[in-house]
């Protein structure tokens, strides 16, 4: 049997009689298409079992937490400096 025909036999063995047919309204959506390595996509992956949820998912999430955080100015540091601001802050607030 081929992959379809195993996938119908499969719907055709089920009781359909009590299913309802769904009128909610949902929202329109846009596929994007985006090419990851397989170590990024193992990473995603990962993270989206440890939470419970779906890798599209998380990447919603961080987009949208990305767009939101757009506000703020993205600055490059060096990370010499960031720990010299970080001493520095720490010692005078002791």
């Amino acid at each position: 049997m081929s992959r379809f025909e195993d996938a119908a036999a499969s719907l055709n063995d089920r009781d359909w009689s009590t299913a309802h047919r769904d009128n909610g309204h949902r929202p329109a959506a846009v596929v994007h298409a985006v090419s990851m390595s397989y170590e990024i996509t193992e990473r995603l992956v990962t993270l989206a079992q440890s939470r419970g949820i779906s890798p599209n998912e998380v990447i919603r999430e961080v987009v949208e937490d990305y767009l939101d955080n757009d506000a703020d100015e993205l600055i490059t540091i060096r990370r010499a400096d960031l720990h010299r601001a970080i001493d520095i802050a720490v010692k005078n607030a002791t």
